[in-house]
């Protein structure tokens, strides 16, 4: 029976850069993916191309090219490479990765460059008047009217079609844009394995999503986003990555290299599977739709884990006609504040200060679209479902942190600014403030779908001489 090996080498941007590295020299692996984007990552990136087009990749994948070209090198079996670190730039960032492999002397050395999955907003416009509506998936809205004014970027979240057609065309390493998290997996699994979109594959492709849905993450799946947090550790201070070892016919076993810290357990691995998914039965990626009430795990060792087949159910169905697609749109700015108050009376002063920080606000005529004041030690994180504190609890110290959100940086600005009065407000605060974050401006989201045959994708190969 076929097999195939596929590493995960990492998880955003930035991630551990020694877990790749361990995977690619401990692993015994043919393949390794890496996800270096967010679903803003990619507003951030146009943005940096539109000023300056030797920009708009990830930076990052420089330094890990540098590391992992050497280790390729070495390996009598070459194992393939697969990221979406071209951001909006999928070309200027394998020209630098050829740099890396023709200082080391790699001859024939060959890059697959996809692209196209950036949308222009004339494009966007064109789909607009052609009757298309991109709904937001989030609140309901029926289409962008309300935020087209605003819009900054467009781009869709793309298959493993170009992933497997690069390989077939001999590519060591594929570089892409908005390439889909799982479909760096996919494109992985179902090359080697000689799976095609067809019925026959459907279950499993949906295997492979589900597998490529444990990996994405690195270490977590290891054990870093875990409630076993307490029985876990690392030694030597180097998380794991997992590594897929999958099977012709969908079944497949998550393991780590012995080298490296963390655990690979049925806990966390079923931690990580319900991790941003809504409808379990239904769990959409551009290359399939997996079924995840399908899948049994198996601890089958120390730190291997059996997925395979559980029910009478198909583990995947056919691909979904439409591609996620993300519009990035400026929602005004964002300015901040954190001060620490010392006992005692921590909650009450807290409160003093709000109370100050608002009245002072209406003195001024400053009218914040929103305004967030968060107790760091109490509140910050699970905000109103904490309550009031017990009026006998009265910690040494406390954080407070106040955020505005404005419509414009100049009045940003000057919320932030009335912050910084609270030191000689006379309410026996100020024990320390942080020099402030940078005012920021707000990239927000609109979640739709696009056709996918209106995201047209392109492939490049690139080769050293």
């Amino acid at each position: 029976m076929k097999k195939v090996r596929v590493g995960s080498g990492s998880s955003g941007w930035p991630d551990f850069k020694d877990g790749a590295l361990d995977v690619a020299q401990n692993g015994d692996i043919d393949y390794i993916s890496f996800d270096h984007l967010a679903e803003l990552t990619m507003a951030i990136l146009q943005s940096q191309y539109a000023k300056d087009q030797m920009r708009g990749y990830i930076p990052e994948v420089i330094p890990l090219m540098r590391g992992l070209l050497p280790i390729w090198k070495e390996k009598d079996k070459h194992f393939k490479m697969c990221n979406n670190g071209g951001g909006a730039n999928p070309p200027e960032c394998a020209n630098q990765v050829l740099k890396i492999a023709q200082d080391l002397n790699l001859g024939g050395f060959k890059i697959g460059v996809i692209t196209g999955d950036t949308i222009p907003l004339s494009r966007v416009d064109e789909l607009r008047k052609e009757g298309w509506k991109f709904k937001n998936m989030d609140t309901g809205e029926e289409d962008i009217g309300s935020v087209r004014d605003r819009l900054l970027a467009a781009y869709a979240y793309t298959g493993a079609d170009e992933i497997i057609e690069a390989y077939e065309q001999g590519a060591d390493l594929v570089i892409g844009g908005r390439l889909s998290d799982n479909s760096l997996y996919c494109g992985n699994f179902m090359y080697p394995l000689g799976w095609k979109f067809t019925d026959e594959y459907w279950d499993r492709i949906g295997s492979a999503v589900c597998v490529g849905h444990l990996l994405e993450c690195s270490s977590w799946s290891a054990g870093t986003c875990s409630n076993l947090w307490e029985e876990i550790d690392y030694p030597k201070g180097n998380p794991g990555f997992p590594i897929a070892e999958m099977d012709e016919n969908g079944d497949c076993i998550v393991s780590k290299t012995e080298t490296s810290g963390g655990a690979i357990r049925v806990q966390t691995l079923k931690e990580h599977l319900v991790y941003e998914v809504h409808d379990p039965e239904n769990y959409l990626m551009p290359d399939g739709i997996a079924d995840l009430t399908q899948i049994k795990l198996e601890q089958v060792g120390k730190d291997a884990v059996k997925i395979s087949r559980y029910g009478d159910k198909p583990r995947g169905k056919p691909r979904p006609e439409n591609l996620k697609f993300c519009l990035a749109y400026n929602d005004g700015f964002i300015a901040e504040e954190i001060t620490v108050v010392c006992g005692p009376k921590v909650f009450q002063q807290a409160e003093k200060a709000h109370e100050f920080v608002k009245r002072r606000l209406d003195y001024l005529g400053l009218k914040p679209r929103e305004m967030l004041w968060s107790l760091i030690g109490w509140d910050s994180l699970c905000g109103p479902t904490v309550g009031s504190p017990p009026p006998d609890y009265d910690p040494p110290e406390l954080g407070i942190r106040i955020a505005f959100k404005c419509d414009t940086e100049a009045e940003a600005r000057a919320c932030r600014t009335e912050c910084g009065h609270l030191c000689w407000a006379s309410l026996g605060v100020g024990a320390g403030f942080t020099q402030p974050p940078r005012i920021r401006p707000v990239f927000a989201l609109w979640p739709t779908l696009i056709p996918r045959e209106a995201v047209p994708l392109s492939l490049e190969i690139k080769e050293t001489k």
